[in-house]
């Protein structure tokens, strides 16, 4: 039976080596919207590992990513035959003009426009900030529907793309189906953090993500009879993270980076963590935390942007960059690491409301309405 919509689809953040949250969000889609009656043929700017053998793919190389969405992207998506019903850019922007068919767009979140200063532009900076501006606002008025990945980003995307508005719909991202709870797992990572309890953080390494207020607000808890956990801040390392590094020794801190941590290790990094901290100066979603909600581990976050939206109940906030704030909190779980529990046992239940099955059921009905027909019309 041949799919009820055919969609044609930015693949390039699968394409880039460990999965971000793009990219874990994209094969959400390519798993779960065929089962739902999609389906799907493929666009990059270079070979995609581990697709289904059935998915097509048109692959053609390019430099930069505005420059192949203007150059070469146009004439990708015109030899797709037969045309698809719609095209959705999956990265914040990428529409070509002129397009035969409808398009839809994510936009995953604003900060690059929000927070310049804390995005590692290319040079000169000025002009990729003007280039970047310029290619999400083009691509959001010519979007049949803007999905965005949280409230926060809709009104973020409100206020300053205010003609796509009334088009903006939002798609929470959503907890991975390969990740299952593994409570008692954790004792292989606290042995290889040399046996003690550790705090965790999980994410990228840049100066938006607040590694250094974590590092400071550790730096300012007291000394007690209770010694303090190690933090373990986990993520791919880059040169900010070496930094990270070398502030952490310098303030006598035990921290330890492991690098990059793969998904099937990921349950027992959670299941062996006392505390997860995410203190990002802003973000529009913010997955790890996801992870440490479904984890039953209690979670603190910045105020930045979503993270108090997704954790809700199920987590603690402070102001983002405020590292007396969370050094409160932070001796408070120390202190009294049992008024944690109620919130570490409302994860759990917190996380469910971000499953899969919602993400794919909403992105049905986005494509439904960019495609301007419902399933199963002809």
């Amino acid at each position: 039976m041949p799919p009820v919509l055919r969609i044609a689809i930015d693949l390039r953040p699968l394409a880039l080596g460990p999965l971000t949250g793009v990219g874990l969000v994209v094969r959400q889609i390519l798993e779960e919207l065929p089962l739902r009656g999609c389906g799907f043929v493929g666009v990059s700017d270079r070979p995609v590992p581990g697709l289904p053998m059935d998915l097509p793919v048109m692959v053609a190389p390019g430099r930069g990513r505005i420059r192949w969405e203007t150059r070469v992207l146009p004439g990708l998506l015109r030899r797709i035959h037969p045309p698809p019903d719609l095209y959705h850019a999956t990265w914040n922007h990428g529409i070509p003009r002129g397009l035969p068919f409808p398009s839809v767009v994510t936009i995953h979140d604003l900060i690059p426009w929000m927070l310049p200063r804390a995005v590692p532009w290319p040079s000169p900076a000025w002009l990729h900030r003007l280039l970047y501006r310029r290619a999400v606002r083009a691509a959001a008025r010519a979007a049949a529907v803007v999905v965005t990945v949280s409230e926060t980003s809709r009104r973020d995307i409100a206020e300053r793309i205010p003609e796509a508005a009334g088009r903006s719909v939002v798609v929470p991202n959503a907890l991975p189906r390969w990740f299952a709870p593994a409570p008692g797992s954790g004792g292989a990572f606290r042995e290889r953090f040399g046996g003690r309890p550790y705090w965790l953080y999980l994410g990228g390494f840049d100066p938006r993500k607040g590694i250094d207020t974590l590092l400071e607000a550790m730096s300012r808890l007291p000394a007690g009879r209770t010694p303090l956990p190690d933090l373990v801040l986990a993520g791919a390392l880059n040169d900010h993270a070496r930094a990270c590094e070398a502030d952490a020794r310098r303030r006598g801190l035990r921290v330890h980076f492991p690098g990059y941590v793969a998904d099937s290790d990921l349950a027992a990094l959670f299941a062996g963590a006392s505390l997860f901290v995410y203190p990002s100066l802003y973000e529009g979603f913010g997955i790890p935390v996801l992870f440490a909600m479904a984890a039953g581990v209690p979670c603190v976050v910045s105020l930045g942007g979503s993270l108090p939206e997704v954790a809700a109940e199920a987590g603690l906030a402070f102001p983002a960059g405020d590292a007396a704030s969370l050094a409160v909190l932070l001796e408070r779980a120390v202190r009294e690491p049992e008024s944690f529990q109620p919130i570490a046992d409302r994860g759990p239940g917190r996380a469910r409301l971000f499953s899969v099955d919602a993400l794919a059921e909403r992105m049905i009905r986005v494509y439904e309405r960019a495609a301007g027909r419902r399933a199963g019309s002809a």
